[in-house]
């Protein structure tokens, strides 16, 4: 087979492998939802921690939002996923900003859902009830596990060196 025909076939079947997941790059599928992790400052490379409206602005950008953990099954399944793939990120204990937010005093997706202040995403004793934590980050608090949890911050300030978009 020559060059050209397997550069073809190779071709063919990314784009085949594409659209049976349904996530187009740099979206790719964790457990049927199309996820991307951006790292926007790696370790000894160039690039900036970022505030979360930043992040939002970039996934909004790149066709999709920040991620929603409206169940739990979705928070582990990004979790390994980050385990997985990004373990030099994983193992420094990084933290990503997500799409929870407060807005009027109430804590919602971006996608408006409401988040469960309940659930056990939660680190404890969060949702913090100051006034300045507006935005969630996803946080590493188990590292036998791999177990990550939500945490409020202030997002207007605070920055950090990754975020998680999501596609529909």
């Amino acid at each position: 087979m020559s060059s050209t025909s397997l550069t073809l076939l190779f071709f063919v079947g990314s784009v085949v492998v594409s659209l049976a997941s349904g996530c187009s790059s740099p979206y790719q599928q964790v457990r049927g939802w199309c996820i991307f992790v951006n790292i926007t400052a790696p370790p000894n490379g160039p690039g900036d921690p970022i505030t979360w409206f930043q992040a939002r602005e970039f996934c909004q950008e790149s066709q999709g939002d920040l991620v929603s953990f409206d169940d739990e099954t979705k928070l582990h399944a990004v979790s390994k996923h980050i385990d997985l793939n990004f373990r030099e990120e994983s193992e420094q204990g990084w933290v990503y900003w997500v799409g929870a937010h407060r807005t009027n005093g109430k804590w919602q997706w971006v996608n408006s859902r409401q988040v469960n202040l309940l659930s056990n995403i939660w680190l404890p004793d969060q949702p913090s009830v100051s006034a300045t934590t507006q935005h969630g980050r996803l946080v590493p608090a188990d590292k036998v596990h791999g177990r990550r949890y939500l945490r409020s911050d202030d997002g207007a300030t605070g920055i950090s060196p990754a975020h998680i978009c999501e596609r529909q």
